[in-house]
């Protein structure tokens, strides 16, 4: 089944600027996608609906998860590499808006005004853009009675909210640099939730990002929209749905890894989290 249909001319408005879609990729499994830059007026969005990897930047890098998406703007050099064992499937659109408007788009044009601020927007927990990709691939692949002017509101609605969910993702009015010093802070974040599960604590996280704890949790809500306890009880979950199947683990023995304090507490935040026990989570296994 088609995948990536190129040489497309889909149109909108947004704040009676035209916006032109020439590139559409449903479902894509990406491995390595080496560095790259696109043209004046180019923005390519990448929304991540499965799997996990990095996403390199010129800067920094920071890495994804299932609802992370990105758009990157003109000039921005990017590139993408998928975890060997959970590679990154994704979709991708190519958007094209006439170079000579982001230096003349007025106050009344607030929504491109944000885009065009930034070298790259970014945003999280963005699971309400997933049914809207899905419609788009039903659409692209079934090609209905006015299947056009349908992706077309699809398209439009799908690029309003990028737009909004990274406003609230980072701070609003921050400039590039700025941006780059939060993905480098989120790079030490998530690699701390991702690799010291069994030790998670505030104030260390607070320590190696050179905040004080208010700071931090401020950080965490604005950039993740979790607070710290929310954003640790999701690491150690995580972790848990891929120790628990493994040879020789128990429940006490991940308890154990994930530093609760009794078998007990961790079964009663696996079953709050999930919905199901941890023995009766490995009887599915």
């Amino acid at each position: 089944m088609k995948s990536l249909y190129q040489n497309l001319d889909f149109s909108f408005t947004v704040e009676n600027i035209p916006i032109h879609v020439l590139t559409i990729a449903l479902c894509r499994q990406v491995a390595h996608v080496p560095f790259h830059s696109h043209g004046a007026g180019c923005y390519e969005l990448h929304y991540i609906a499965s799997g996990k990897g990095e996403i390199h930047l010129k800067d920094g890098y920071f890495h994804t998860a299932p609802h992370t998406f990105y758009m990157a703007g003109p000039h921005t050099e990017h590139s993408e590499l998928s975890d060997r064992e959970d590679p990154m499937i994704e979709y991708c659109l190519y958007f094209h808006i006439s170079p000579h408007l982001p230096g003349t788009v007025s106050e009344k044009a607030p929504l491109l005004k944000a885009l065009f601020s930034q070298d790259l927007l970014l945003g999280r927990n963005a699971s309400r853009l997933l049914p809207l990709f899905e419609d788009l691939k039903e659409e692209m692949e079934k090609k209905p009675f006015g299947y056009r002017e349908y992706i077309c509101g699809l398209l439009k609605q799908i690029f309003v909210l990028c737009i909004r969910s990274s406003r609230n993702s980072v701070c609003e009015g921050v400039s590039s640099a700025s941006q780059n010093l939060v993905l480098q802070k989120s790079v030490i974040a998530e690699d701390y939730f991702l690799y010291e599960y069994e030790n998670l604590n505030l104030k260390e996280l607070s320590r190696r990002l050179g905040l004080s704890i208010r700071q931090t949790e401020r950080f965490l809500k604005e950039f993740y929209g979790q607070t710290f306890l929310e954003k640790r009880t999701q690491a150690r979950m995580e972790r848990a749905l891929l120790l628990l199947p493994q040879p020789g683990q128990t429940v006490t023995s991940v308890s154990n890894a994930l530093g609760y304090s009794s078998p007990e507490h961790f079964s009663g935040a696996f079953r709050k989290y999930f919905g199901i026990s941890p023995k009766n989570f490995l009887k599915k296994c």
